[in-house]
């Protein structure tokens, strides 16, 4: 007889790696014998029970993690590519929360038709979507600690960034592909390099397309490079003459959406 110890690691590897076996296949694993038959089931179809609801709630979990995949998938479809994932991803850690962290990358080595190939991006933006949704909430600055600020201090500030903000790089346009209604015939879409700014606004999550302009301010920022590099940055894709200007209004709209920190101004 197994020690305890024993018994739950030996349950526990049999309930999620056995999802996929058959009644009555459990007999050479180390739990045989140890666990009883009741009425008409045997130890081994009584385990078999176990490992299927615990496959079947992981699905369920992809799911909520991954709507807008599993919209257009359907529910037979989605639930035979996400049982694939949890055999070759079994999870791993004590929250569900992290199950879906391969499932984009998972989707990508499949084959899909052209009207679904933008579905690994999707994917990508749905797990970037739940992973600001959780990321901690930390104070923001607002307009007024801004204007208190001298004039001469401005080329030294650094504005950082708050937890829950991500960026994105796909190769569909998948912020539109999001907001689509779930009836949209999907063959007209294209392939379209997209750079998303994702994040978290008090409750709800949001994401919108950079264009150059942004990209290469907010990497400049991402780099922790302070305002007169953010400028100097900039003058890459705008006039040197406008560059200043150009990061001021930046600086404001990133306020305006809530992703810099009230200790973002340091020097």
């Amino acid at each position: 007889m197994l020690r305890l110890p024993e018994l739950q690691r030996a349950f526990f590897r049999g309930i999620v790696g056995s999802h996929d076996v058959r009644e009555g296949e459990f007999a050479a694993s180390d739990l045989a014998g140890e666990i009883r038959g009741h009425g008409a089931l045997t130890g081994a179809e009584r385990l078999a029970i176990y490992a299927r609801m615990y496959c079947s709630r992981l699905i369920d979990a992809l799911r909520e993690d991954f709507p807008r995949v599993a919209g257009i998938l359907g529910a037979d479809q989605f639930a035979a590519v996400a049982h694939g994932y949890v055999a070759a991803h079994p999870s791993t850690h004590p929250s569900l929360r992290w199950l879906g962290v391969r499932f984009a990358e998972f989707l990508a080595r499949e084959t899909w038709p052209p009207d679904r190939a933008f579905l690994p991006d999707l994917a990508s933006l749905e797990w970037s979507r739940r992973r600001v949704f959780d990321a901690s909430d930390v104070a923001l600055l607002d307009v007024d600690a801004l204007r208190a600020v001298p004039p001469e201090r401005w080329p030294t500030l650094h504005f950082r960034l708050i937890p829950a903000v991500a960026v994105l790089s796909t190769a569909w346009p998948v912020h539109r592909l999001w907001e689509a209604d779930a009836s949209e015939p999907r063959g007209g879409w294209r392939p379209e390099d997209t750079q998303l700014r994702v994040w978290r606004q008090d409750d709800r999550v949001f994401q919108a397309p950079m264009d150059v302009v942004e990209r290469t301010a907010f990497a400049s920022a991402l780099a922790g490079r302070d305002f007169s590099g953010i400028c100097d940055g900039l003058s890459t894709v705008v006039s040197v003459d406008e560059a200043a200007t150009t990061a001021g209004g930046l600086v404001l709209r990133w306020i305006a959406d809530g992703i810099l920190r009230a200790d973002a101004i340091v020097s």
